[in-house]
Order: C-alpha cells, then structure tokens, then sequence
C-alpha cells in the first residue's frame, strides 16, 4: 500500500483495479454466506472441514479489512490503484488523497473495520465462539493489527516511506498524520487485538478458568516503588 510518485504513475495505469475489487469482494461475499453453523447434537465436524472453515475465516477477515479501505476510498472520492502487495498483505493499493484528513482515514480504515468485526463478534451472542469460521475471523483480526504494530516499530518490512512515498497501512498514517499520530494508532490497534483475542479466549468451552474471569477486575495501575505508577494485570494460576 503507497502514495505514488512520478516515476510510478505507468505502473499505476498497468494494474487491474476491477479485477481486485471483484476479487475482494469475493472474499467478503464468501464470508457471508460461509456463516457458522451449530451441529447437531452429538456430530462433531471433522478436521478436514475445521480446517476448510477456519481458513475461510481468515480470508474473510483479510475482505473485509480491504474492503474498509475501499468503502472509505469510496466515500472520500478517492481512487485506489491495486496490485501485489507483502508478505501479510497478498494486495496493496496506491492513492493520492487530496487532503491529510482524507489520507489518514483512508489508511486507518481496514484495521478499524477489523477492530469493528471483533467487537460485533464477541457482543453478539447467537454467534458461536467455538466454530472454526468464528476463531479463523478472530485469529486475523488479532494477528493482524499486532504484526502491522510490530513491523512498524521494529521489523520495518511492510512499512517503509520516503520523501514522496510510504508503503504499509501504519507509514501510511504516519505519511498525512505524523510519526506520533502512528505510533499512536498502532498501540492502539495493538492493544485493542491483544484485549479482544483475551475476551475472545475466554469465551472458548475449552478456556482455562483465569481466561474466563472478566479482565476489567484484573486490570488496574499501582503506586511503583520509585514514585511512579505501574500497570497490573493479575492472573491466578
């Protein structure tokens, strides 16, 4: 994902956008109609279709995160040339937004939907924690935003920027909104995946019995021996 410059305008007028975005929405469409399903009482799905699911899961989560991109590229009038992207993003995209404001929004937009599809999935309560479409979804939704905050501040591998050009959703952001503003949105996003995967554990029939307990209760800041404050998180083993 990037801002192009001059010397990537032909490649621009190369790519396939509607290709892309038919194949996105494929993606999210698929999603759809693959919804979780409760068996019947005493059949257990076998291995073969967990795993058929759970990777439908992830692919979906995948659409939708491209897709909250290109609703928001929609709405600010925006228009996104795709292509082949990294490593953890099969499809990237180029913009050239006309304002900072439209930029960053576009940028932030698929790991806010992702940060959205969790919330949906674990306040609702007809869906169904332990099916494998369920925990595929989820499984993105927490990977993801923690490998884009950790490449961002350490790996540097899908997010890279220049003087005219960024690569990756977190330089992107950090291209219209400024290195604080990313840095930011990333411990943001990284501590909301991490939050929600441990309310989304807990939710499992097999959890163990500290991942059930509501993490509100555990969670709290202490005096620290220096004058400070510290974090705590307590889990009873």
């Amino acid at each position: 994902m990037g801002h192009p410059n001059q010397a990537e305008q032909q490649h621009r007028r190369q790519s396939h956008p509607i290709l892309v975005m038919l194949l996105i929405m494929g993606m999210a469409v698929f999603g759809v109609l693959v919804r979780p399903v409760t068996a019947p009482a005493g059949s257990r799905p076998s291995a073969a279709l967990k795993i058929l699911k759970f990777a439908a899961g992830t692919i979906s989560a995948y659409g939708l995160h491209e897709s909250g991109h290109a609703l928001v590229a929609k709405l600010a009038n925006t228009d996104l040339e795709w292509g082949l992207g990294t490593y953890n993003q099969p499809l990237g995209f180029r913009e050239n937004s006309s304002n900072d404001l439209k930029g960053g929004l576009l940028n932030s937009a698929g790991l806010v939907t992702q940060a959205v599809c969790s919330e949906v999935i674990l306040q609702d309560e007809t869906i169904d924690p332990d099916d494998s479409f369920v925990r595929g979804m989820m499984f993105w939704n927490v990977f993801n935003p923690v490998i884009y905050a950790l490449d961002y501040w350490f790996i540097g591998s899908s997010n890279k920027s220049g003087p005219d050009w960024y690569q990756g959703d977190m330089a992107g952001i950090e291209y219209y909104w400024g290195s604080a503003s990313a840095n930011f949105f990333a411990a943001s996003v990284f501590a909301l995946a991490i939050y929600q995967g441990y309310r989304f554990l807990g939710r499992q029939t097999w959890a163990p019995e500290w991942a059930k307990q509501s993490l509100n209760s555990r969670l709290g800041l202490m005096p620290s021996s220096n004058g400070g404050i510290m974090f705590r998180l307590e889990i009873d083993f």
